[in-house]
């Protein structure tokens, strides 16, 4: 038998976390001294120190832990578990960074966009099911009559109520437009043929609200340039436009957010997830 100082040394922890193990009903002693009180341990009891440290390690509770060892996986079992949390991990990595990086847009705008009109907020998008349709137009106008294809070809049961444009390329000169209509859906579905569906991922915007006529609009996407130059982030994807109160509707202004996809320089694109 070995006692619990060495044990501590083999497994490399200390008595008060063997102590900490026992109490928990981790880990307990083979053996207690009924005069002295030691503890002692046998070498194979290595082993399930090992997983209970590996466990903690990757983030799982003790409840959880116990749990998992009164199942004493099998090694096919325990890989699926760590590739589980793997991904997890990987998940809440990806949040963390885009969370990181809203933190330094905002600190950003705090700085540069002080008593600036309008105002540059930091925003997340959100992940959501969209249908679009994607054509070369050669005037804003015109995509008005491209929702209006698109709304004849998806029943409107699967949409909501949003509606929102992506600006692929601008009018330059005599260059026509690269525009691409979408709406969002209650959920993943398929639609007829020659109708993209597809999952726009969450990411961070630079954002613009803007209220009143679309003469007035390019103030605020100058504002958003401006923001930008003066930022450590660049554009990542095409502008988009969300039209959250139309210009008809009763006894209401026009509510148009614009937004500027960023990503810090030197980042991965993301491209508002049109990423095969």
């Amino acid at each position: 038998m070995i006692r619990i100082g060495d044990f501590a040394r083999l497994g490399n922890v200390s008595e008060r976390t063997l102590r900490f193990y026992d109490e928990s009903q981790l880990l307990q002693p083979l053996h207690i001294d009924a005069a002295s009180g030691y503890r002692h341990y046998q070498a194979d009891q290595l082993t399930r120190l090992h997983q209970i440290r590996m466990f903690q390690d990757l983030g799982f509770s003790l409840a959880a832990i116990r749990e998992l060892l009164r199942r004493d996986l099998q090694d096919a079992e325990l890989r699926a578990l760590m590739e589980q949390r793997h991904a997890e991990l990987k998940k809440q990595i990806r949040g963390d960074l885009r969370r990181l990086q809203r933190l330094e847009a905002s600190l950003q705008n705090l700085t540069s966009s002080r008593g600036a009109s309008p105002k540059v907020l930091v925003r997340e998008t959100q992940e959501s099911w969209v249908v679009s349709l994607r054509e070369k137009i050669h005037g804003y106008e015109q995509a008005d009559e491209l929702f209006e294809e698109l709304e004849r070809k998806v029943p409107a049961e699967l949409l909501t109520a949003q509606r929102s444009a992506l600006w692929h390329t601008c009018a330059e000169g005599r260059g026509a437009i690269d525009c691409e209509v979408v709406r969002c859906l209650k959920g993943p579905v398929k639609i007829e043929k020659g109708i993209r569906t597809y999952q726009q991922r969450a990411g961070t915007a630079a954002s613009v609200f803007h209220s009143g006529s679309e003469e007035t609009m390019g103030e605020s996407y100058r504002a958003l340039t401006r923001w930008l130059s003066a930022s450590s982030f660049r554009l990542d994807g095409p502008k988009r436009e969300i039209y959250w109160v139309g210009a008809c509707a009763r006894n209401r202004e026009s509510l148009t957010e614009i937004q500027f996809p960023i990503v810090a320089n030197g980042a991965k694109r993301n491209r508002w997830g049109h990423a095969a």
